[in-house]
């Protein structure tokens, strides 16, 4: 079995310069690996990718990449794993993510089921005394929404691993658990709001009443990738930078000094190339 594959979801012709900036990266630190790109049939295959080292490109369904509801569908289905059975673990690297590194073989041997950047909340610390109390009142969130008992609620995202956008994932454990937990993904599918993406099923739902999959820590989570908010993530981290971070054009100001150290500009206007 192959170790992993990094697996990028393209929607559409264009290409922004930061999602250029996404790839060039993902090309320059992690040439290493078999890189496999996910659209839509309908989709021809852009210009932006010829200067990507593919290995493979595989079409969906042109449902799956219209709207968040069809990428979460793509997302929980044993028809996306079936894909990649023939590796152990899948990094997704959606076009707005930086890596700053090559620690994807370091990743895959700490054997976890599933990692992404952790949703960080604003009052978190490492006091082990306010981190006992805050996990203890974490726990009963998670078991008993005290909010209007449906699930998840708000609370239950507080320091959770994590992002799907930057995330590691087991395959065989995915695919299995498409199938186990089929009544539950249906349920999820069937609503509308984002506190029930694919990343929150995975972070959240699976893991309510039993240990059901491998997930750590946010504190070892933080060295992985950063999301929001950058500052508090760097402060938690000792000031050093993860594996590499998400959603990171929502916080210019913070990452254009550190991206300039990676020879990319990021103060001029964001637009298609």
């Amino acid at each position: 079995m192959k170790q992993v594959a990094i697996v990028i979801p393209i929607y559409k012709n264009s290409v922004s310069k930061y999602e250029l900036i996404s790839l060039k990266q993902c090309e320059k630190i992690l040439s290493n690996y078999p890189k496999i790109i996910i659209k839509s049939k309908g989709l021809p295959i852009p210009d932006y990718l010829k200067n990507l080292t593919i290995l493979e490109i595989i079409n969906f369904d042109g449902n799956y990449f219209d709207s968040i509801a069809g990428y979460n569908k793509l997302m929980l289905s044993e028809e996306f794993y079936s894909q990649f059975l023939d590796y152990k673990f899948m990094l997704i690297y959606q076009l707005d993510c930086f890596v700053f590194s090559d620690k994807l073989g370091y990743w895959c041997n700490k054997n976890w089921d599933y990692i992404g950047a952790p949703w960080i909340s604003k009052t978190y610390n490492k006091n082990w005394l306010e981190i006992k109390y805050k996990k203890f009142i974490q726990y009963f969130k998670q078991r008993l929404n005290t909010v209007d008992n449906s699930l998840p609620n708000q609370y239950q995202f507080n320091n959770r691993v994590g992002n799907g956008g930057l995330s590691l994932r087991k395959v065989k454990k995915m695919y299995d658990l498409c199938i186990i937990l089929k009544p539950k993904i249906g349920f999820y599918l069937k609503q509308k709001s984002n506190l029930y993406n694919e990343d929150v099923f995975w972070s959240i739902e699976v893991n309510r009443n039993t240990r059901v999959i491998n997930i750590p820590h946010c504190h070892e989570a933080l060295t992985f990738a950063f999301e929001v908010p950058p500052v508090k993530a760097s402060d938690l981290n000792h000031k050093n930078l993860p594996f590499g971070c998400h959603d990171w054009d929502k916080y210019e100001d913070y990452w254009q000094p550190i991206f300039m150290q990676y020879i990319y500009d990021i103060t001029e206007n964001n637009g298609d190339v």
